[in-house]
């Protein structure tokens, strides 16, 4: 399926000229370019941790992902993209990440260097879940709950708690209040609702293995 997915600052759009040669990560199928080599460095440390942290909750990457820093090009309140069926993701600089923030948003108390890290995170898990198959044939609202979850997972505690300090974590949420509807209008909800959902369950880590073996879906199957 070839679809867009962008996560921006309440969601995530596209064009990068090429300034310099591809920089292969060691230890991680992830090659990334940027126009500052400290900021690719600073992604290969974040997409090796973030490794790791995937494939423990079932989302291994399983194919070369070719990570973009750019300064233009993804649309307004676009931090980061993932193309599917691509192996691509934009990413906005961190420079450009500071200007082109939210004030108020879920991820707001974040610091721009801790919410870029965070970014790579987060469009990592779209990469590793777009290489499995897809039983309800649409899975965008599926592929964003385990984005999301893996980016909050991602954070240190004291900026998990910055970010859930704006989160309802003592309501119960149903499984259908986590849906596409949600995460098109209001996308900071989306991921809110995501992570109080996730904290709900018994075993989070086991509960994402579901997820990306398609035992649950948070999008409607296709007739």
């Amino acid at each position: 399926m070839f679809i867009t997915r962008a996560i921006f600052v309440g969601s995530l759009v596209v064009s990068c000229p090429a300034v310099r040669a591809e920089f292969a990560c060691d230890g991680v199928p992830v090659r990334t370019l940027a126009a500052d080599a400290a900021v690719e460095e600073r992604v290969c440390a974040i997409a090796e941790q973030a490794a790791q942290q995937l494939a423990r909750c079932g989302l291994p990457l399983t194919r070369e992902v070719t990570i973009r820093v750019v300064d233009e090009g993804l649309g307004d309140g676009c931090v980061g993209l993932y193309h599917c069926g691509q192996d691509l993701i934009e990413i906005l600089s961190p420079q450009r990440l500071e200007v082109q923030r939210k004030e108020q948003s879920l991820f707001s108390n974040l610091a721009t260097q801790r919410f870029f890290d965070s970014v790579v995170v987060h469009e990592l898990a779209h990469a590793a879940h777009d290489a499995l198959p897809c039983p309800s044939g649409v899975c965008l609202a599926t592929s964003e709950y385990l984005a999301y979850n893996h980016q909050i997972m991602s954070l240190s505690s004291v900026d998990r708690e910055a970010v859930m300090a704006s989160i309802d974590m003592d309501r119960i949420v149903q499984h259908d209040e986590v849906n596409a509807s949600i995460l098109f209008f209001k996308p900071d909800t989306f991921a809110a609702r995501a992570w109080a959902h996730l904290n709900q369950r018994e075993d989070a880590c086991d509960y994402l293995r579901h997820i990306a073996r398609g035992d649950f879906t948070f999008d409607r199957e296709r007739p």
